[in-house]
């Protein structure tokens, strides 16, 4: 299993070369990938598909700009989002981004996807309408992996037009720049989508982000991962975390029996931080 590093973009204020200095870190201290929030609005609001009343928003550095700041400093670690809401933005714009960024690190990206939340879209004047956004999402996605092909495209779909273009120069990565997709257990549409494309990256309650219904993480893990892995013949990567809240001494061992690719550290120490010793402890510590 490798081992991934959720770094809090609020955390930094307005010095996003701190950001950089932990994704640094974290390869130097053995982290094997950095994962970044992609939000316009933070902090979220308490319940998520409400809409913001915070009185004061807090810098949120951009991550996919953040991540190209990382991979000029590192040559290892994987770069990604947790996650990226697709339907935010245009696909093709986001197929030269990646891409671009794939080439500069020497093929370490991962795009993490979702369908984000409701303050960053209305908040900019865009519906939230989850049926709709769930489709458009769909959509980009398959555009976007036709884009990065290099081929020429078009396209006439029922969100995105696009007529006889090329997008060069493709992913280093081959076929394509994996696509991981985050949701919320036990929603399940998130892992259908998952099962599509290269995996899922999943939160679900009591995982250290998420609070406690009561459950303990095994259970909702178990449920989660054995339905995800019933609707394809070939699972992708499978995020797990590494300290889920009251998991036993045999947490480990049941994630890599579970078949999960990553143990990802959201919080150290119980909280958000960009504390550099702690990072430099590696991944043990978190």
């Amino acid at each position: 299993m490798r081992h991934g590093l959720v770094l809090p973009n609020w955390e930094a204020g307005s010095e996003v070369s701190r950001l950089v200095e932990a994704g640094v870190a974290a390869e130097e201290s053995g982290w094997d990938g950095v994962f970044l929030a992609d939000h316009l609005i933070f902090p979220p609001p308490p319940e998520i598909g409400a809409r913001s009343t915070a009185d004061e928003h807090w810098p949120m550095p951009d991550p996919w700009v953040t991540l190209s700041g990382i991979a000029t400093r590192t040559s290892r670690i994987k770069l990604g989002t947790w996650i990226t809401p697709v339907a935010r933005r245009q696909p093709w714009q986001m197929a030269r981004d990646l891409a671009t960024l794939d080439r500069m690190s020497g093929g370490r990206v991962i795009l993490g996807v979702g369908l984000g939340r409701r303050p960053d879209y209305e908040q900019f004047g865009q519906q939230w309408d989850l049926k709709d956004i769930a489709s458009m999402t769909d959509e980009a996605l398959d555009l976007i992996a036709r884009l990065w092909s290099g081929d020429r495209v078009t396209h006439v779909g029922e969100h995105y037009q696009l007529q006889d273009v090329s997008l060069l120069p493709t992913p280093l990565q081959r076929p394509r720049i994996p696509v991981v997709v985050g949701g919320i257990w036990p929603r399940k549409p998130a892992l259908r989508r998952g099962a599509k494309w290269d995996g899922i990256m999943t939160h679900f309650p009591a995982d250290g982000v998420f609070p406690s219904d009561g459950d303990p993480p095994e259970r909702h893990s178990t449920e989660m991962v054995d339905y995800y892995t019933s609707l394809t013949d070939q699972p992708g990567e499978i995020f797990l975390p590494a300290n889920p809240e009251g998991a036993s001494s045999e947490w480990a061992d049941l994630a890599e029996g579970l078949g999960a690719t990553w143990l990802y550290t959201a919080k150290h120490d119980g909280s958000w931080t960009l504390d550099l010793d702690v990072i430099r402890r590696g991944p043990a510590s978190g």
